[in-house]
């Protein structure tokens, strides 16, 4: 058998592979130096750091709670701090990495007790709202466009309790503005500590009002029982009230939610023929119809 022979390949030949081969590797070498200078979260290294930032812009922080050893941090880092929708998102705040491990202090003043956990504060620090737990890239961008950018408000009324942290303007008034933000549950806490100070002095109309936006908060979030004792009490306290109806009607929502449908559907067709021409008498109805 006849011997083969190697191809035979011309010098110009020659050139245009070797020539190919350093292209390869030089967009290798770009790919691989783009991967290390990802794009992401632009954070700051600490907290003190962050307030200096936030404050003279009245923006929020995004404090994120991590350590080395958390494996759900390692993967938010990868596929989840890159992602342009979460990084252009991340602009509404001043973003804050605590490593767990070293700054126990801070990790201890917001009562962190698992990994990941975020704590979205106003200017000065105080807690907004809170997250707990790994979350994929559109979930996060989600939450961080729907909370606000802008907190001078939440500010003046930290400051006023800062310095008198039993003010019930301050607190009925922080209150209303989470409630107005969106943030039901942390307004609640707030509104509930406002009611404290109702109790020395601040007036049955404040009382009224406070107890009755506690009732919307809970309904909001769904806390059927929560819900439920807002609006007894404020039918036990003010009965004469011309928002008797509304807590009524609210309360038929509150036992609904409680999973209650059995104590819901008596209480709203009482209601139904106790007012059977008012406008709440409709909106009875329909909730009748869910049950």
């Amino acid at each position: 058998m006849k011997k083969k022979h190697p191809i035979d390949v011309s010098p110009i030949a020659k050139g245009c592979i070797a020539a190919l081969r350093v292209a390869v590797l030089a967009m290798a070498v770009l790919s691989c130096a783009g991967s290390a200078s990802a794009a992401s979260v632009p954070w700051r290294d600490s907290l003190e750091e962050g307030l200096a930032q936030s404050r003279p812009l009245n923006k929020p922080m995004w404090l994120e709670f991590w350590a080395t050893w958390c494996a759900p941090c390692k993967v938010m880092d990868a596929e989840v701090y890159t992602n342009d929708a979460v990084i252009q998102a991340s602009r509404r705040f001043v973003p804050v990495r605590i490593d767990f491990d070293k700054k126990g202090v801070i990790a201890r003043k917001y009562r962190v007790t698992s990994l990941p956990t975020f704590v979205f504060t106003d200017s000065d620090g105080d807690e907004l709202f809170r997250y707990s737990g790994a979350i994929a890239a559109a979930p996060m961008a989600e939450l961080l466009r729907s909370l606000p950018e802008d907190v001078t408000e939440f500010n003046r009324y930290s400051r006023v309790l800062a310095a008198d942290k039993n003010n019930f303007e301050a607190l009925a008034g922080m209150g209303a503005a989470l409630q107005a933000a969106g943030l039901f549950r942390t307004s609640s806490e707030y509104y509930k500590r406002a009611l404290l100070r109702s109790q020395a002095g601040a007036g049955a109309a404040a009382r009224e009002s406070v107890l009755t936006a506690m009732g919307a908060n809970y309904l909001e979030v769904r806390d059927g029982r929560l819900a439920a004792d807002s609006f007894a009490r404020c039918l036990k306290e003010f009965p004469r009230s011309p928002r008797v109806l509304e807590w009524q009607l609210n309360l038929g929502r509150a036992y609904a939610l409680d999973d209650n449908k059995a104590k819901a559907r008596k209480y709203l067709e009482a209601f139904i023929r106790d007012h059977p021409d008012s406008p709440e008498a409709e909106t009875a109805r329909r909730l009748l119809g869910l049950l």
